[in-house]
């Protein structure tokens, strides 16, 4: 999921960015596996998404009082919170809690990949965009690809995992739902990082209520395990990666970011490998280059319109 920021790249050292980028790729891929840990250890979805966007919810507002930015609580901002915080992170994250507890965490790093791939499919459908044959070639690699996660016999560790990797991909497709409409309903002049803040708490609101209808509230207070602190650290990785996100596109731009789907793909494989012993087959080695090709099909086509839409602008 994301909220818009488009800043202009800063002048600074050369090498800050990719690093920067490099360690958020890393982080964002260390989701599935933690996500894997806490479906391991027993705790409850709804309950681990609570507690994750509190503490990222809490990190943010206070990056926002560092920087004394103004905290939009309008109808608009207020809207926007909601259904960003219910359907973009609410929703899929806790998706991503359940079924990485039945599948690899590495292959849930594929899977969450296609998301930018899916956001192309809806704008082309809802005519926010249009259709571009370079974007579309990746649409086409990326599905393929998909088909070679789930399809063939080998693809996955057992047959009894199908069901559980369709489900995975429940989370992509609401971060793609969520991605278009954050495209269109974004309050205008909002700072993205109160944008997030605000999504991040109603995702959390969301996640509390869910828990307490379900009896799944998990109150980590009680029993203050391994899995509890795992879940502390895991909040505390969300604002770390919100943190580099934001000053990523502000050294280098939202384009140079875009590039960390590849970063992640490639980290969630290895930490699923570390962690877990994770060995992918042929096939999701397979399915891992068509889908990043059609990743940066999808993301050059993005630019070729992106400069054309600017070059068409009239001169101020």
């Amino acid at each position: 999921m994301t909220t818009g920021p488009q800043a202009a790249p800063r002048p600074t050292a050369p090498f800050l960015p990719i690093f920067l980028l490099l360690v958020l790729g890393s982080l964002w891929g260390l989701s599935p596996a933690f996500t894997k840990f806490l479906a391991l250890e027993g705790l409850p979805p709804a309950g681990v998404v609570f507690w994750q966007t509190l503490i990222a919810g809490i990190g943010l507002f206070i990056m926002c009082r560092i920087r004394r930015v103004k905290i939009g609580l309008d109808v608009k901002h207020l809207r926007f919170f909601v259904v960003m915080g219910a359907a973009g992170i609410a929703l899929p994250n806790t998706n991503m809690v359940f079924v990485v507890g039945h599948i690899p965490a590495g292959l849930m790093s594929v899977i969450i990949v296609t998301a930018p791939v899916i956001t192309y499919v809806v704008a082309v459908m809802i005519r926010l965009e249009v259709l571009d044959i370079r974007r579309a070639a990746g649409v086409l690699l990326g599905l393929i690809g998909v088909g070679f996660l789930v399809i063939p016999q080998g693809s996955l560790p057992s047959p009894e995992m199908l069901p559980f990797a369709l489900l995975a991909f429940t989370t992509p497709i609401a971060w793609a739902l969520t991605n278009v409409y954050a495209e269109t309903a974004r309050p205008s002049g909002a700072d993205p990082m109160v944008l997030a803040m605000g999504t991040m708490f109603a995702a959390a609101l969301t996640a509390l209520i869910a828990s307490l209808a379900t009896g799944s509230f998990h109150p980590i207070w009680r029993d203050f395990d391994i899995g509890e602190q795992a879940l502390i650290a895991y909040g505390l990785v969300t604002v770390a990666t919100f943190f580099l996100y934001f000053t990523v596109v502000a050294l280098a731009g939202a384009v140079y970011l875009a590039q960390v789907g590849y970063i992640t793909t490639l980290m969630g494989l290895g930490w699923g490998a570390w962690f877990y012993g994770e060995e992918p087959s042929a096939w999701v080695w397979l399915a891992v280059v068509l889908v990043l090709a059609g990743l940066t099909l999808v993301n050059l086509g993005k630019r070729r319109q992106d400069r054309v839409k600017s070059e068409a602008l009239p001169e101020e």
